[in-house]
């Protein structure tokens, strides 16, 4: 099953925290996930999406993703 682009960019996201990281810096999250293809467009819909559903927090700057 392919997933949906915000899934697959929130599956990096979590990754990219592992192992038990509460935050990804997201200037190098947003240079990995262009390297995997994801467009600057894609991975701002995939943070409103999580951020609503409160599963990632990001700071006002738009600077660090947090993971509630």
């Amino acid at each position: 099953r392919c997933p949906r682009p915000s899934e697959a960019i929130f599956g990096i996201l979590r990754d990219l925290g592992a192992p038990g990281g509460r935050s990804v810096p997201l200037p190098h999250a947003l240079q990995v996930l262009g390297a995997r293809g994801f467009t600057p467009a894609q991975v701002g819909a995939a943070l409103d999406e999580y951020e609503a559903l409160n599963v990632i927090q990001v700071n006002p700057a738009r600077t660090c993703v947090t993971f509630v």
